[in-house]
């Protein structure tokens, strides 16, 4: 097993002081991250047009596909290429900040891996001699316990030769492959002793559908993290499918971006392809490039608050009007008291909002209750209209129409309108169509009960979209020319019969539509 050299020792502990202090204590409260696109997602394109691709979608940065056989392969790029691509990364104003390709390890291949690594380090060199970009990738399958040693042995040297380089090395725990965890990667760095040479990539697709949480793996990995990776994973007929980032819903990747600046990171997003996605038929990259550019920008953007007005003081219920002895204040929430016999709502009185982004924390302890949302007065402190699901979890995700008569015509369509990892579409008539986008169970999981949660309610135009702790849970497109509503009163519930539920940090946007 490869043991740690003194200079690596060296460089180690001089280190991890920077890390935890620097990055801990200086970095701003929510700085812009760069937003980086991968080519491995571009395949069929040369370098070149690479470029001009994720240029033009507007990303900050790019990561080259550098693995055999890819338009970044050592091996194909010759001398005059490379300067060339210099050029035209100069031209573009990207960044280089990462070469995906690091060689899987073997015990057969021991020699030709390491000239694999000094063809990457070069080809880093020549690429972005100033500030040549990290390399990074995945160590292969089996079983961990199998090849820890072999991924010691392996890397050890690799370390060696890059860190020389001044680059760094991060490595990405897989979901099916040996190194799987992010303390499995932080214990291969410690044994090495290559803190800060050695690094990690934080890819949480690798640890959706897993019994993991988020939180957790990040404060394993937070410390040794140099590279973040975003992509969607959902779960459909019991197998794991990657997705672009944002097009599913089904990762908090809000959350998960500001737990890691809340910590101190200030490395870049890169979005990843995955082969699952580019090999569909249909596929088309250029597109596709586009669509990451718009659902990175959207991730990051959420996690400003600016732009937010609070509707909920905190203090008493200012604003909100409904039954007496039915709501209170305290601890900064919005209680019922459960004293109420029968359902009824607290309802904002601020104004009757059309498109907008509604923001909240709630919690549910007992009962059942709903967020209310474009709906109408009917006296007496009763609300008709669309409400968001607020119970158990295995009933959240649901979309349905609130105090609609048993015997009305559109009951069936409208009852259920929309529910856990569902997409649905009402026409213009009121017939319903859906498309399942993730199993319901895997949406829900990432509801707590008895905790608080987030909830996001995203109104813009004939389209309805729940989002709780960062994951969409379903999406209401309601086209019905009799039944749909572009604008009406929010409300908070309370169904009675000894209903438990709390609501704080209750604020809204308009938008545009």
């Amino acid at each position: 097993m490869s043991s740690p050299t003194r200079r690596r020792l060296l460089r180690s502990a001089a280190a991890i002081p920077f890390l935890t202090h620097r990055g801990w204590s200086e970095a701003p409260s929510t700085p812009r991250l760069p937003l980086g696109f991968g080519t491995y997602g571009l395949p069929g394109f040369t370098l070149p047009e690479a470029i001009e691709i994720v240029a033009e979608a507007g990303f900050d940065a790019i990561e080259f596909a550098a693995m055999p056989g890819y338009h970044a392969d050592p091996d194909e790029v010759s001398p005059a290429a490379r300067k060339e691509i210099r050029q035209r990364l100069a031209n573009s104003g990207l960044h280089l900040g990462a070469l995906m390709g690091l060689p899987v390890p073997d015990s057969a291949r021991t020699t030709e891996n390491l000239v694999r690594m000094e063809r990457l380090v070069e080809l880093a060199h020549d690429l972005c001699p100033d500030a040549p970009p990290l390399i990074q990738g995945i160590l292969g399958g089996g079983k961990w316990e199998d090849k820890r040693s072999l991924f010691c042995d392996s890397l050890g040297p690799w370390v060696d030769l890059s860190s020389d380089a001044g680059i760094t090395l991060a490595i990405k725990p897989h979901r099916s492959h040996a190194m799987s965890l992010p303390a499995q990667g932080v214990a291969l760095i410690e044994e090495i002793g290559a803190a800060g040479d050695l690094r990690l990539v934080y890819d949480p697709s690798h640890f959706a559908h897993r019994d993991l949480s988020y939180p957790d793996t990040i404060t394993t990995a937070l410390p040794h993290t140099a590279y973040l990776v975003l992509k969607d994973a959902v779960m459909l007929d019991g197998k794991v499918r990657f997705a672009l980032p944002g097009e599913a819903g089904s990762i908090p990747h809000t959350e998960i971006v500001r737990q890691f600046i809340d910590g101190g990171y200030t490395g870049e997003i890169c979005c990843e392809v995955s082969s699952q996605v580019w090999r569909h038929e249909g596929y088309d990259p250029v597109a596709a490039t586009g669509a990451c550019f718009q659902n990175l920008n959207e991730i990051v953007a959420d996690l400003d608050d600016s732009g937010f007005t609070p509707i909920f003081n905190g203090k008493d219920l200012e604003g909100w009007e409904g039954k007496p002895g039915a709501w209170t204040v305290r601890d900064g929430a919005i209680h019922c008291t459960g004293e109420s016999p029968r359902k009824n709502w607290l309802i904002w009185r601020g104004d009757q909002s059309g498109d907008f982004v509604l923001r909240l924390d709630f919690r549910w302890d007992k009962g059942n209750s709903g967020v209310q949302v474009r709906s109408d007065d009917l006296g007496d402190w009763q609300i008709f209209g669309y409400q968001v699901e607020v119970a158990q979890q295995d009933v959240m995700g649901l979309w349905h129409h609130s105090l609609l008569a048993r015997d009305h015509p559109k009951k069936p369509q409208r009852h259920l309108m929309a529910q856990a990892g569902e997409s649905v579409v009402l026409s213009p008539q009121g017939d319903k169509s859906m498309d399942r986008i993730q199993d319901a169970t895997a949406v829900q999981a990432a509801y707590r009960e008895n905790e608080w949660n987030s909830m996001e309610i995203v109104a813009r135009g004939d389209t309805l979209v729940q989002k709780i702790n960062g994951v969409t849970f379903s999406t209401l497109v309601d086209r019905d020319t009799e039944m749909s509503r572009r604008q009406g009163w929010i409300a908070l519930q309370d169904h009675g019969k000894g209903c438990a539920v709390a609501f704080r940090r209750i604020r809204l946007r308009h938008v545009a539509s």
